[in-house]
């Protein structure tokens, strides 16, 4: 209420200011007068930011924890902060604290759910994730505060303070907590187009104990701004909402274990169907004997230039077994070998170029990732079969550190965009996709880096 009082001082003093203005009178041309006039300015400005900064923090953490993205909205999200600070502190002298953070958290939820098209459930548990993660970093700062410094000053004063440093601190915690997740990959999807039976319990448990953590929070807002206020009780209504903050982490962490089986589950299934590629193995020895007798043949029948057209056929061939050999991974070495077939059925040449050691990047399944360079593989194939030149090739390359990051870099000619699905997948796994279309060679590069 501090700041709100501030803020009505703030109006009386600028409408003095303006009759000075217009009135000229010197009785209030004083300097202390402009002084104070300024702090009240600071102060408000102050006040405001910082209630921006809370939002802004209250938001991007739950967002980068779930791995939804953030920079393609930053400006919504900006917009989103501003619109329900200054909500916040329209409604806040005139309504009572319990209904006053259930109508924010209401619109918080509302503007969220509109501007990430997020499922009901999902959008829960993503406000209720920020709000449980912001009422136990305040609570611990503000008990540790409250019980060092009560003896210390006045409540006018410990007010001021929270209103101040515990906001910022706590802010400052939450955006650096997204940051650590950001860069350390600790992020889990909530978002998938085939959940399980499984999966959708783990999120409705969720959100159940989202909704609990909430109502406990407005509980913990109105004991804090009542009358009677209680040290020991508000410390216990801390300490509650911060238990229920861990109950849901580990249930979410319990979400991120079971994605982690379903990829090996995945992975395995993948790896048991490579058996079916035993016959191409065996194809390629029989093809190595059939090269041998024709460069025999044509030793003695045909002229130099026939021998090193097939010669050149076959050094292409050697270059992407050998590539991939070097990515010493099956699934994807049995994707391309089968995507080249594809590819020379309508005669575009597809190249391997291995830098490396590759390995699965941790964020997605060898599945997975097949799966996008399907859609790709196929967008490039839908572009070049509308071009009648003879030239048609795909360059891919695997460039990898173990344990680091994994960069594909895909070079073909034509291709001007890929579809937003593709885009939206490689984003929801963690990765990062650029296209660059040069317009005048019409060559097109496309690099994908996890």
């Amino acid at each position: 209420m501090v700041m709100y009082v501030i803020s009505w001082f703030f109006l009386l003093s600028f409408f003095i200011r303006v009759c000075y203005t217009i009135h000229k009178k010197e009785a209030i041309r004083s300097y202390y007068t402009i002084n104070f006039v300024h702090y009240l300015m600071m102060l408000l400005a102050l006040g405001i930011l910082l209630s921006i900064v809370e939002e802004m923090a209250l938001m991007i953490f739950p967002l980068a924890f779930f791995h939804y993205p953030i920079r393609k909205h930053i400006k919504s999200l900006f917009l989103i902060s501003i619109l329900v600070a200054a909500f916040s502190r329209f409604i806040r002298p005139y309504i009572e604290a319990s209904y006053a953070i259930f109508l924010i958290m209401l619109l918080f939820y509302i503007l969220l759910i509109f501007v990430y098209r997020l499922k009901p459930i999902n959008g829960l548990i993503v406000l209720c994730l920020g709000y449980l993660t912001n009422a136990a970093i305040m609570g611990v700062i503000l008990s540790v505060l409250t019980f060092t410094l009560v003896q210390s000053f006045s409540q006018i004063v410990s007010q001021i303070l929270y209103q101040t440093f515990v906001m910022l601190a706590t802010s400052v915690i939450m955006f650096m907590g997204a940051y650590i997740i950001h860069k350390r990959k600790w992020q889990i999807s909530l978002e998938s187009k085939k959940a399980s039976k499984t999966r959708k319990q783990f999120n409705y448990l969720i959100g159940a104990y989202s909704i609990f953590g909430m109502l406990l929070i407005i509980q913990m807002v109105t004991v804090f701004s009542s009358t009677g206020y209680d040290f020991y009780r508000t410390s216990l209504v801390f300490f509650a909402a911060f238990s229920i903050f861990l109950l849901v982490f580990v249930l979410i962490r319990n979400i991120k274990v079971m994605q982690y089986q379903m990829k090996i589950e995945e992975e395995k299934s993948y790896l048991e169907n490579l058996i079916n590629y035993t016959e191409e193995i065996k194809q390629i020895n029989r093809d190595f004997y059939s090269q041998a007798q024709t460069l025999r043949q044509m030793a003695v029948c045909q002229n130099m230039n026939t021998i090193i057209s097939y010669l050149d056929h076959l050094l292409q061939e050697r270059n992407f077994l050998q590539a991939s050999i070097e990515i010493n991974e099956p699934m994807l070495a049995a994707f391309l070998g089968k995507e080249r077939h594809v590819c020379q059925s309508y005669g575009v040449n597809l190249m391997v170029i291995n830098n490396g050691y590759y390995f699965t990047p941790n964020s997605i399944s060898g599945y997975q990732l097949n799966r996008l360079f399907k859609q790709i593989f196929d967008d490039i194939i839908l572009v070049l079969k509308q071009h009648t030149t003879a030239d048609k090739w795909i360059r891919f390359t695997v460039d990898s550190v173990i344990d680091e990051e994994t960069t594909f870099i895909i070079e073909t000619i034509y291709l001007r965009q890929l579809s937003e699905n593709i885009i939206e997948q490689i984003e929801l796994h963690a990765g990062d996709i650029k296209l660059i279309y040069d317009p005048y060679t019409n060559k097109t590069k496309i690099t994908i880096h996890f």
